[in-house]
C-alpha cells in the first residue's frame, strides 16, 4: 500500500503501473469519512490530468489489494469505505 500527498508525478506513475488496482480519495484537511471514496485506479474521476494538482487537497492511499485498503479505512477512520457510484470498485 502506498500514500500520496503532494505527490502528483507519483501517483500519476502508480495509476500507470496498477490499472487495476484500487485507491482511496480522502480529503487532506480533514480526512473527512464524507469525502472518503474508494475507487478503481482506471476510475476516470480520479485520472492524472495535465495542470491541474491531484495529491494536494485530496490525498490518495492505493494498493492492489482493495482487502488491504478497505482494512486500513476500518483501522484508521473506524468506517466501511464508501465506492464510487462511477466506477463501482
Amino acid at each position: 500500500m502506498e500514500k500520496f500527498v503532494d505527490d502528483d508525478s507519483g501517483y500519476e506513475k502508480w495509476i500507470d503501473s496498477h490499472p487495476d488496482g484500487y485507491v482511496l480519495n480522502a480529503e487532506r484537511d480533514t480526512l473527512s469519512t464524507y469525502f472518503m471514496r474508494l475507487h478503481q485506479a482506471s476510475c476516470h474521476t480520479i485520472a492524472p490530468k495535465p495542470g491541474k494538482h491531484w495529491t494536494r487537497q485530496y490525498i490518495k492511499v492505493c494498493s492492489t489489494d482493495i482487502d488491504e485498503i478497505v482494512a486500513h479505512t476500518r483501522a484508521k477512520y473506524s468506517i466501511e469505505p464508501k465506492g464510487c457510484g462511477t466506477c463501482d470498485p
